[in-house]
């Protein structure tokens, strides 16, 4: 008996290192499957944007139709709507001169039929202005005081005036040109007289982004007290620390902002106590948020399911199902948008679809997989969110209109690094906020911008972003 208790323990001993050692290898296992699954990573499966996308990404296309590249046989061709009589500026009335078969002389009397329209549009030479206010000095003949005389209230105070002010602001904050090649373009399109140093088109950034402080806030306002609306965030860069640039996106408004942080906190910051409907995505800064009043962006839940699917194993059926779903679930928008069924045929066609997704991610909850496991906790959480689309009026079930305003930052970012300064977020934020939103209303940017410095020259009433008030 004394020879037989060292044996056991021994046994006992062997047997939980090798308890441990399965263990140890089932962790490393997984890890060697996340990693493998994070080297696979694209914009196809994930959030990564398409710029970061390996040449050798494979992007599903449509079978080929056999057909040749262009318009085909049968095909109503579409052209240009003429300008109208008011639109026209200039008209050239051309007779020819000679009879084609005869050769006798022609003129306006010999006039048959309807006359043949020939449209053309170009630009009249453009070159800067130069005004120059010659302020008097007047002695008084009663009591000898010298007065100067004062800038009339709409001069200009410095030596750039309010149209080519707007310009620049446009080159930079609109095409996202340098503060060189705002310079550069201003002179080559103006003249030499337009042409002016560095540091003057910086100062105008400065005096437009004042010109706009306005209407960015009443913009912002509008947006956080709408019914419903989109945000996203991309990264951003000021005075080289990392930053983050906040989107806010109703149908005919894009209001932005630079924050230092990507969280909770940076989210209140920027839209307030919202209590409309928001569509994002499945960030954690908006799980404040009540399930009812969001919407999750399916495009974001495909592309996690793609991921899913292909760690495959057990995973694999979880993330095929929830991918099924997706896509059947934007099938049908489309044909609501399209006109093709009406609301209640959308909601009666998801029943069987958010059926199937439901019994799949349950089942999922008990999925060997770590990822796959989380991904259904995660999403059943938010049930509702997946949802809202369906029942409420204005909101979409992809978080795209939020996505499509932050790439125009993401361009700018790309080409400047960003901005140097809090001055310059500021500049970024309420051109952005202008541009967008002026291009979603079909209004013109730059007389906007300009009638925005003009007014805040005199200390007159700001123009407005919204659309239904625009004096």
């Amino acid at each position: 008996m004394a020879q037989v208790a060292p044996t056991r323990e021994q046994y006992e001993a062997l047997v939980a290192e090798n308890a441990a050692q399965k263990k140890r290898i089932a962790e490393l296992e997984e890890l060697v499957r996340d990693l493998r699954c994070r080297l696979k990573l694209d914009s196809t499966n994930s959030s990564m944007p398409p710029s970061s996308d390996p040449p050798w990404t494979a992007r599903p296309r449509k079978p080929p139709t056999g057909r040749k590249p262009g318009g085909q046989p049968g095909h109503e061709g579409t052209t240009r709507t003429p300008f109208s009589a008011e639109e026209v500026d200039r008209r050239v009335p051309v007779f020819p001169v000679r009879c084609r078969r005869c050769r006798r002389r022609l003129g306006p009397g010999d006039a048959v039929g309807e006359q043949v329209r020939h449209q053309t549009v170009d630009l009249p030479p453009a070159a800067a202005e130069v005004t120059e206010y010659v302020l008097a000095r007047c002695g008084c003949p009663r009591c000898g005081t010298v007065t100067a005389a004062e800038l009339p209230e709409d001069a200009p105070t410095g030596v750039v005036g309010p149209r080519l002010q707007g310009v620049m602001a446009v080159l930079a904050g609109r095409f996202r040109l340098s503060r060189r090649e705002v310079r550069e373009a201003a002179a080559a399109l103006f003249g030499g007289k337009a042409l002016v140093s560095v540091g003057t088109v910086a100062a105008m950034e400065t005096h437009t982004s004042a010109a706009l402080a306005g209407p960015y806030r009443e913009a912002l306002q509008a947006v956080r007290s709408s019914a419903s609306a989109n945000t996203d965030e991309t990264s951003w860069w000021e005075a080289r620390r990392r930053a983050w640039l906040w989107a806010g996106v109703t149908k005919l408004l894009r209001v932005f902002r630079v924050d230092r942080r990507r969280s909770k906190a940076a989210f209140v910051r920027f839209l307030g106590d919202f209590r409309g409907v928001l569509g994002t995505d499945r960030w954690s800064a908006y799980r404040g948020i009540k399930a009812l009043k969001r919407q999750l962006c399916w495009a974001h839940l495909l592309r996690n399911f793609k991921a899913i699917e292909e760690r495959g194993g057990p995973a694999k059926a979880i993330g095929e199902d929830g991918r099924q779903a997706a896509l059947a679930v934007m099938d049908l928008w489309r044909s609501f948008l399209e006109g093709e069924i009406s609301r209640p045929a959308l909601r009666r066609r998801l029943t069987p679809i958010r059926a199937r997704l439901r019994w799949r991610l349950t089942k999922g909850l008990g999925s060997p997989d770590r990822k796959a496991r989380a991904m259904c906790r995660d999403v059943l959480k938010w049930w509702p969110s997946l949802w809202t689309f369906a029942r409420v009026d204005g909101v979409e079930p992809t978080n795209n209109a939020a996505e499509r305003a932050v790439r125009k930052a993401v361009l700018w970012r790309k080409g400047s690094f960003g901005s140097a300064s809090a001055a310059g977020s500021r500049f970024a934020e309420r051109m952005l906020t202008a541009a967008e939103s002026l291009r979603a209303q079909g209004r013109p940017v730059l007389d906007f911008v300009e009638a925005a410095i003009r007014a805040h020259q005199v200390g007159a009433p700001h123009p407005s972003l919204l659309p239904a008030r625009r004096a």
